[in-house]
């Protein structure tokens, strides 16, 4: 399965009822997030341990093909800033317990793909905090990376200034591209 299908998939996945919350919590940010050298930019919400984890997987939901990496577009900058100065003290609690889960179901890999592949597969009780987890941390990902600049401008269709809708056009008169957000 190449990234366009997989991204394709999950956003169908996720649906409306998921994207409507986490792009009001963009909507809802103080301030722009823009993607600064790793060494430059100032954590809000993860220690260095967490963060650099972070940065791990993301790459592995989107790694670097014909288009950048999560990383390459700022998208572990993104969801450290949103955590830090968006999420409520709650939903950081929240959000730190699963985590702490997903932290501990990878302790001891050393291929995060594979463990992941497993993670999602597995129906174990026991492992469904770090399923939830990584399942919220994909979706985020996924979200954050289609709206940066370089995605939405670059790799898919950007009208800033919305003209006629047409409600079904060949995908030929968009350069077989989907829109961006």
């Amino acid at each position: 399965m190449d990234r366009r299908q997989l991204i394709k998939l999950i956003s169908l996945a996720t649906g409306s009822a998921l994207v409507i919350p986490l792009s009001s919590s963009l909507l809802v940010a103080c301030k722009q997030v823009k993607k600064q050298e790793d060494l430059a930019y100032t954590l809000q919400f993860f220690n260095n341990e967490d963060f650099s984890l972070i940065k791990d997987l993301v790459d592995v939901i989107l790694p670097k093909t014909d288009s950048p990496s999560a990383t390459d577009v700022g998208v572990h900058q993104m969801i450290d800033t949103i955590l830090g100065s968006v999420y409520t003290s709650e939903e950081q609690q929240s959000f730190n317990e699963k985590f702490s889960n997903l932290k501990t179901y990878l302790a001891n890999s050393e291929n995060y793909s594979q463990a992941l592949q497993a993670l999602l597969t597995s129906s174990e009780g026991s492992v469904k905090i770090a399923q939830t987890a990584f399942l919220d941390l994909k979706q985020q990902t996924v979200l954050y990376f289609l709206s940066t600049k370089e995605i939405g401008t670059t790799y898919l269709n950007y009208l800033p200034v919305p003209g006629e809708y047409k409600a079904c056009i060949a995908l030929e008169e968009v350069n077989g591209k989907a829109w961006a957000l």
